[in-house]
């Protein structure tokens, strides 16, 4: 005999155990992307072609504004997590994206200030004033 039980229509004397379905938690949100590894590798891929599009049509001086470019992102993926798929994640990523924009900013801001104390320092060997 056949002992199988059709899931869709079970006899009304057996019961069928039923499997949960995944619903996302934020419903409301509208899903703007959704894909796989090739598609994210793809989405990473027209953004670094875009920054070096950014650098090779301003001659390089569009590198000065990377520093910034996480940090506003990051900020405006705070402010708009409540609407994401997943706000946690989005939360979490956003905050990564500025503390790595801060920690690139202050690498900056710490080179500058040592190439003005080694020029500071090589004019007062010399035995020069400012």
């Amino acid at each position: 005999m056949n002992n199988l039980v059709d899931p869709i229509n079970p006899p009304p004397d057996t019961e069928v155990e039923a499997i949960p379905i995944p619903t996302p938690p934020n419903t409301s949100a509208e899903i703007t992307f959704q894909g796989n590894n090739y598609d994210l590798m793809s989405v990473v891929g027209v953004t670094t072609g875009g920054i070096a599009l950014l650098t090779l049509g301003t001659c390089g001086l569009g590198t000065y504004c990377l520093p910034f470019l996480p940090i506003l992102l990051g900020v405006i993926g705070l402010v708009v997590a409540k609407d994401s798929i997943d706000p946690d994640r989005t939360k979490r990523f956003s905050w990564i994206s500025i503390g790595a924009g801060g920690i690139l900013f202050a690498l900056i801001i710490m080179f500058v200030a040592l190439y003005i104390g080694i020029i500071f320092f090589a004019v007062a060997a010399e035995g020069g004033s400012f």
